[in-house]
């Protein structure tokens, strides 16, 4: 993928292309040149990576920044901790659905909330973009944290979940 990293104080982004999706999906992560916490992988997260493969096999590569997990790199000790990305290019109203997990040896350091901020200034600048949407289960209280000290606000919530909005305009 031609895509630069995004960097923030602590982290590097790194847009990750089908073929390294693939290698962390069949467990052969190895040969990729991140390496991963091992707390990073799991069983869920590779079922959403074979989802992210499907979708970006059948778009413009120039799109897939869209479709595809950003690596989350922790430069202090230089592995990844985690991935956030968008569901797909912004929709006909201009948002584009952010979603993220990063491994449980990393949380509660305010790293979230950095990659989240770093990812969500990129769809700025672009101007199809005109915000950022998030679905988290009420259950979910570090996701909801996230959000909240991103400036997203809830627009509507029921007994299981919130959807958060971060307009740009």
């Amino acid at each position: 993928m031609n895509e630069p990293q995004l960097q923030s104080n602590r982290l590097f982004l790194y847009p990750l292309s089908i073929r390294e999706l693939t290698q962390i999906n069949s467990n052969d992560s190895d040969t990729i040149e991140i390496s991963f916490d091992s707390e990073t992988m799991s069983e869920s997260f590779q079922a959403a990576i074979s989802k992210k493969i499907r979708k970006m096999k059948r778009i413009s590569e120039k799109l897939h920044p869209w479709y595809t997990y950003w690596a989350i790199i922790d430069k202090t000790v230089d592995k990844g901790i985690g991935f956030v990305g968008f569901k797909g290019f912004p929709n006909k109203k201009g948002y584009s659905e952010i979603g993220y997990g990063m491994s449980l040896n990393f949380r509660k350091r305010g790293l979230m909330t950095e990659a989240v901020n770093t990812l969500a200034e990129w769809a700025r600048l672009n101007p199809n973009c005109k915000g950022v949407t998030a679905r988290v289960l009420k259950t979910n209280v570090g996701s909801i944290k996230v959000l909240k000290n991103c400036g997203f606000q809830i627009v509507t919530s029921d007994e299981l979940e919130c959807i958060f909005v971060d307009n740009f305009i």
